[in-house]
């Protein structure tokens, strides 16, 4: 009976021997395998791009002027409210206001003035949709580096000059430049296309404006 149990005895203690050495082993073989496979990389620290996830932008025309067809150029004033649908699209209310200067036709002849000064105010407003098609970067100097959009746009609205309003088409594109998440900096280009009877007969206009705004999210 004693001759059996010290059997039993034995038995366990080189049982739990082979485990403990089993274990070490495997624990060396395993740290044996890190050191091979695992490389001695440099990890590098990623700055995920500085856009606000707020929806809507205001917009403030710092300078802007526009080129009303046959009434020369002159500034433009004006402002827009913008809501981002998504990352590639958005749209935009937008109003602006500039003065007629005289016509070809009062230069030329010396004639009487056309309009009044009331009917020369000019005003406009729209609203269009907005496609960012190229996303991208601006750098300045080497390190620093600004994000950027390109945009297509277009849209309808309505222009009010000489006492009359005229259905409008805009189409354009632009530039936003990212300074902070919060804030932008945009540069438009638009040609606004209406129909107008001034001189006596329907004429289609082209009327180009560019304008530099102050872009705020919230």
């Amino acid at each position: 009976m004693e001759t059996r149990v010290r059997r039993i005895y034995v038995r366990l203690a080189g049982l739990l021997l082979a485990g403990s050495l089993s274990s070490g082993a495997l624990a060396q073989y395993s740290q044996d395998i890190d050191e091979i496979i695992s490389p001695d990389l440099e990890r590098r620290e990623i700055r995920e791009a500085k856009i606000d996830s707020e929806d809507f932008e205001f917009t403030a025309y710092l300078g802007g002027i526009m080129s009303v067809e046959d009434f020369g150029s002159n500034a433009l004033y004006g402002g827009s409210l913008a809501y981002h649908i998504s990352e590639d699209f958005f749209m935009e209310a937008a109003y602006g206001q500039t003065t007629l200067g005289e016509s070809s036709y009062e230069r030329l002849s010396g004639s009487a003035p056309l309009l009044t000064d009331d009917e020369r105010e000019l005003s406009m407003y729209n609203l269009s949709l907005a496609w960012n098609f190229l996303p991208g970067e601006i750098f300045v100097f080497d390190d620093w580096a600004l994000n950027s959009n390109l945009y297509l746009i277009g849209g309808i609205g309505n222009t009010s000059f000489a006492d009359e309003e005229h259905f409008t088409y805009n189409v354009g594109a632009g530039v936003r430049v990212l300074a902070q998440d919060w804030l932008a900096v945009r540069i438009d280009v638009r040609d606004h296309i209406f129909e107008h009877e001034i001189f006596g007969e329907p004429l289609t206009t082209n009327n180009l404006s560019a304008q530099l705004g102050i872009s705020i999210y919230f």
